[in-house]
């Protein structure tokens, strides 16, 4: 009897050491291995995130409240493109188009670039959305679409002038550009 209770009790053991094991594995991989993922996972709530003013005045971060080593920047000196021009944009609604410059926001965590997205400022930077992506060719006609980080980042880092968020903007577009979430 005595010998059944030692094997039952080592064999509970031995689960719960595995199990322990796995989940603790998991949690290695995606705080230290992957921060990626724990990056998209910040992401879907805006809430969580504060803009903060640094020393240099040309960069926006964005940081998460709890974890603050997840940052979205913003370098206003390294325009890409300038009077950045494409068919969804709706010269009626946005006519300073002298003003228009690509830039890229940063996904970065513990100061390491893990993403990037191409984002436009429109109308002198009454507008600040991000570029959409092509979805397909017909007739030599693109359609455009955002996909669900765009949307995302959107929220946190964008600005919407008149429309008050980035769905309106988006159904206000010369063409209008579908939403993937």
């Amino acid at each position: 009897m005595n010998n059944d209770l030692l094997t039952i009790l080592s064999l509970i053991i031995g689960i719960l050491g595995l199990v322990a094991t796995l989940a603790g594995t998991y949690f290695a991989y995606i705080s230290f291995i992957n921060p990626i993922i724990r990056f998209k996972k910040y992401l879907k709530n805006p809430e969580n995130w504060e803009k903060f003013q640094g020393i240099d005045d040309h960069l926006s971060f964005y940081r998460h409240k709890k974890y603050p080593n997840f940052q979205i920047v913003v370098d206003w000196d390294k325009e890409l493109v300038e009077n950045f021009h494409e068919e969804w944009i709706n010269d009626g609604l946005y006519p300073d188009k002298t003003n228009n410059a690509s830039y890229y926001v940063r996904l970065e965590a513990n100061a390491m670039l893990l993403e990037k997205e191409l984002f436009v400022s429109l109308d002198g930077h009454r507008y600040f959305v991000p570029v959409p992506k092509v979805l397909s060719v017909k007739n030599d006609e693109r359609e455009f679409y955002y996909d669900k980080q765009q949307i995302q980042l959107a929220k946190i880092v964008g600005k919407h002038h008149f429309e008050k968020d980035i769905y309106d903007f988006a159904k206000g577009c010369k063409k209008p550009i579908m939403i993937k979430e």
